[in-house]
């Protein structure tokens, strides 16, 4: 397997890097949607653990309105969700996880986010 999708719900507004509350309310967002992501991944994965060293991830957003983050904000708040992908099993290290440009869509029925993991040679 050279690719992997994952579809996440779109990411609360507390894991957003403009949010500004209290950093427990933040903390504990963060780790909900890190877990969130980890099991998406583990039902992707069908119980494997693809443990790959290079990978990149393509961001499709899907959101109900014109009103959505911008590129730049989508990636920072799905930082949760790329760790999320490293306790999985997909990738050895995030660090090693590059994003491309995301796509943004609005309108849609039903808001998510879809992660495409490409397995990268090293």
């Amino acid at each position: 397997m050279t690719s992997l999708t994952v579809t996440l719900p779109p990411p609360p507004k507390e894991v957003r890097s403009n949010w500004r509350g209290h950093y427990m309310t933040k903390a504990r967002a963060m780790k909900k949607y890190r877990h969130i992501s980890c099991l998406a991944a583990k039902s992707a994965m069908g119980g494997r653990v693809l443990g790959w060293v290079k990978a990149s991830v393509h961001v499709t957003a899907y959101f109900p309105t014109a009103r959505h983050m911008d590129p730049s904000n989508i990636i920072d708040a799905l930082k949760a969700a790329f760790d999320g992908l490293e306790d999985a099993g997909v990738i050895v290290n995030d660090n090693n996880l590059w994003p491309e440009r995301p796509v943004i869509l609005t309108k849609q029925t039903n808001p998510r986010i879809e992660l495409r993991i490409t397995k990268e040679e090293i």
